[in-house]
């Protein structure tokens, strides 16, 4: 039997609480600048999932001592760092494999690292990861397989992202590469998402020099040292972004605690518009639909614009909105991967061109057996399984599981009827 399919029986509105992991895009830069830290560092909060396991599994190949002490604290010692190649057979497995290029070279004056891997979203150039170190001073070149990156020294400059973009990815590398650096560096057009936040933050507490932090403009004073310490990472916004869909699609009613409309951004902003009722408390939010949504119209956009990882589970619940609906994906080119999926369950999508898609919303979908190709896809297909009446099948749980920690555990929890597929291969 393989284990990549889900059984899921629809029509249960999800119902009860959750709390979020911890973030998946925060917790992998922040263990990747562990390399640039001395001593021990005890990261909190950190999700069981594949990525995670990968990125430890790089740590401990460039010598690092790592220890996953269970209920998501993750010890690691360095007391320096062994090679400076990574290993390709784990770099293929992770797009977020690029992280480690700045503080190894920072490190040890050069860095190999074979192309990295992920899921198939569209283009997603480590040219930007050149550039930045090459602004700092280092020698940088793609070869045909492989980045590799030397520098005796890097040295501070000013360094401008993509305005339209400001990638979180790009900010992540920039700030690795620079916080050693000697002197100043400006990063402008810089990343304003809660992820980067959080690791500005950890990296002052560890003794670097960043101002200008929340802004996208960043100002980071290079220091030789930085030392081991405590931290815990942010809760996962996508995830709880992702199971509010969910709730709003069944039309359910479900809290995510430790969660805040504002580390939503726009994505909370445009769910209220289609009558999806979001309430902050204490706790954390209240996401309830007792009705059908309504169509809307949503570019995504780098936070706090609505975020490309929350389109494909918003494009799955606008569906079974009333009215049209269009939506277009302006950060990466295949990202409405998971239309022709949805249109085997009665959804009436059209793609007008590889990054939009008009939507005319039907009052129900209907069971199909579908398959998603990356993390977001899946996620948006379950969802609307979910929603859909009748027994689907939805291939890609390997995908969620490299991005979702507990997803069918959390989402029984809450009333789904989600079990293994078990279909036989061959």
């Amino acid at each position: 039997m393989i284990e990549d399919a889900w059984r899921i029986v629809g029509g249960r509105p999800l119902r009860g609480t959750l709390r979020p992991s911890g973030s998946k895009n925060g917790s992998l830069p922040l263990l990747a600048a562990t390399l640039l830290l001395d001593g021990e560092t005890i990261l909190h909060n950190i999700p069981r999932i594949a990525d995670i396991g990968v990125m430890i599994e790089l740590l401990r190949a460039f010598g690092l001592n790592v220890e996953d002490t269970g209920g998501g604290e993750i010890r690691i010692v360095n007391r320096g760092l062994s090679t400076h190649i990574a290993p390709a057979e784990l770099v293929s497995k992770m797009r977020a494999s690029h992280y480690l290029l700045g503080p190894v070279v920072t490190q040890l004056g050069r860095a190999e690292l074979p192309l990295p891997g992920g899921c198939d979203i569209g283009e997603r150039p480590v040219q930007y990861i050149i550039d930045g170190l090459e602004a700092l001073g280092a020698s940088a070149r793609i070869g045909e397989d492989r980045i590799s990156a030397q520098a005796s020294r890097l040295i501070g400059s000013v360094v401008a992202l993509n305005p339209v973009y400001r990638s979180p990815g790009a900010t992540f590398n920039l700030l690795m590469a620079a916080v050693k650096a000697q002197g100043k560096t400006v990063i402008e057009n810089a990343s304003r998402e809660p992820d980067v936040v959080g690791f500005c933050h950890f990296l002052n507490a560890a003794g670097a020099g960043i101002e200008g932090i929340g802004t996208a403009a960043l100002t980071v004073h290079g220091v030789t040292r930085l030392a081991g310490l405590t931290h815990r990472a942010n809760p996962d916004r996508l995830e709880a972004g992702t199971f509010i869909c969910a709730a709003a699609a069944t039309g359910g009613d479900v809290t995510i605690h430790e969660m805040t409309l504002d580390q939503l951004g726009a994505f909370a902003d445009k769910l209220v518009e289609a009558g999806v009722h979001l309430d902050p408390s204490a706790e954390g939010i209240r996401a309830s639909c007792p009705d059908r949504p309504r169509g809307l119209s949503l570019t995504t956009g780098p936070f706090p614009g609505f975020a490309t990882d929350l389109q494909p589970p918003t494009t799955a619940l606008l569906a079974c909105a009333e009215g049209h609906s269009q939506v277009e994906e302006s950060i990466f080119t295949q990202r409405l991967q998971s239309v022709e999926q949805l249109v085997k369950m009665g959804a009436f999508m059209r793609l007008i061109d590889p990054q939009r898609v008009a939507i005319r919303g039907v009052p129900r979908l209907h069971a199909a057996a579908v398959e998603g190709r990356n993390i977001r896809d899946s996620a948006a297909l379950v969802i609307a399984a979910l929603s859909a009446e009748g027994e689907s099948t939805v291939l890609g749980r390997q995908y969620v599981m490299r991005g979702y920690e507990d997803f069918e555990d959390k989402l029984r929890s809450l009333g789904a009827d989600i079990t293994l597929a078990g279909i036989g291969e061959g």
